[in-house]
């Protein structure tokens, strides 16, 4: 329990930073007026703060829930701060990082009940665990933040579209304050913070230098398929039981997705190895403990979070007569398969249009190309498209869904 004194003491505090200098253009907006609970979720410092503070101005009453001084909050707390809102006159309660308070959901509800409007920032995606679905099923809009995109690190650099500016962001990456300040040991400070905050705290793990060490492992293989069992025995984790929950784990903070195999039966893809990308390249490079540059398998990450800004029904393809990095599904309708390779040529022109053709026979009217590093050109009735031009339209937009 915190005392409604000190509560408003630090909404005071915190207030004096709130309204935000720096506005940087972001693709996502927050609807503002909407009267549904808006959570805001992503990996920590992807800018879910900064989007809020952009939103509202002076016009919202702001609480970071990381602040020590609030280590004690609980559920009965939030009564004061409906109490406090309205003595100060904010139209709107923005909550940074609130899945700190266990049973926030109920006071979610409350407020939604009351017709106030309430904005939710979290770095945790189990937020949105069956509980909270069974609380606010209809209540809530859920907006997912990433670090930057192409476009948006063109609008902070103020860079144009091309080869030497997608080099740029190829090596730097999208974490806002890193492509600020660019100090190397950002990143890698960054990927352990996050696993002791928002996974071995969360989870009350004890050993957390195995996930850790899960982490580097994870990022020293981004675009590679690697079974649960396979990594175990890498990493000398006896139980894949546990393996399957650290990554669980990881998942949940956004640090990592591993994507199935794509197969009509579930079991198949359950079986099946993942295939692993990170939130944010450059910090798997940064965290990497591999000398392989890797240049493709590096492009084929930023691929992946292009499309996982638009989807979540990502898969890879691989069958005996050939293989696609990417097939994506929307409302049960397969809408594209896409390769990626840094440079066709002669060696590997066969297999990536063979690959392409083959995951293309898994649906109908099924948008097709290959995206490379610079490279446009027009091969066995395959576009090849440089990842700076694809990514000029986000995703969906490409695929003519918006």
């Amino acid at each position: 329990m915190v005392s409604k004194d000190t509560i408003k003491e630090i909404v005071a505090d915190q207030s004096r930073y709130f309204v935000s200098d720096l506005m940087i253009k972001r693709e996502i907006n927050i609807p503002l007026g909407d009267k549904r609970v808006i959570i805001v979720t992503g990996v920590r410092r992807c800018g879910k703060s900064m989007l809020i503070r952009k939103s509202f101005q002076e016009d919202g009453m702001y609480l970071n829930f990381e602040d020590p001084r609030l280590a004690n909050f609980d559920v009965s707390d939030f009564s004061k701060l409906e109490d406090i809102q309205e003595e100060l006159d904010y139209k709107f309660m923005l909550l940074d990082e609130l899945q700190w308070v266990e049973g926030w959901e109920i006071f979610a509800r409350s407020l939604h009940e009351k017709g106030k409007n309430l904005y939710i920032t979290g770095s945790n995606a189990s937020m949105l665990s069956r509980e909270l679905g069974t609380r606010l099923t209809g209540r809530y809009k859920q907006i997912e933040l990433f670090p930057f995109s192409y476009l948006e690190f063109l609008d902070l650099k103020q860079m144009t579209p091309g080869k030497d500016s997608f080099e740029s962001y190829f090596e730097l990456g999208g974490f806002p304050e890193y492509l600020q300040h660019q100090v190397p040991e950002y990143l890698r400070t960054l990927l352990r913070d996050i696993i002791t905050r928002d996974v071995a705290v969360r989870r009350n793990i004890l050993n957390e230098m195995q996930l850790v060490r899960l982490g580097v492992f994870l990022c020293s293989n981004i675009g590679k398929e690697l079974s649960y069992n396979r990594m175990g025995q890498l990493l000398e984790i006896k139980s894949v039981r546990t393996v399957i929950d650290y990554c669980d784990y990881l998942e949940e903070s956004y640090l990592f997705d591993l994507i199935p195999l794509y197969a009509t039966s579930i079991r198949k893809q359950i079986a099946n190895p993942k295939k692993i990308y990170a939130i944010d390249p450059a910090l798997a490079v940064a965290n990497s403990i591999s000398f392989n540059k890797d240049l493709g398998r590096r492009l084929e990450n930023f691929v992946y979070l292009h499309l996982r800004r638009s989807f979540t029904e990502i898969y890879y393809f691989k069958t005996s007569s050939g293989e696609c990095d990417f097939l994506v599904k929307w409302n049960e309708v397969i809408l594209a398969v896409i390769q990626v390779c840094w440079k066709i040529d002669d060696d590997n022109m066969q297999r990536e249009i063979k690959g392409i053709h083959e995951a293309s026979k898994a649906g109908e009217k099924v948008k097709s190309c290959i995206i490379t590093f610079d490279q446009e050109d027009t091969i066995g009735g395959v576009d090849l498209i440089p990842f700076w031009k694809w990514t000029q339209e986000k995703a969906d937009r490409w695929l003519g869904l918006a």
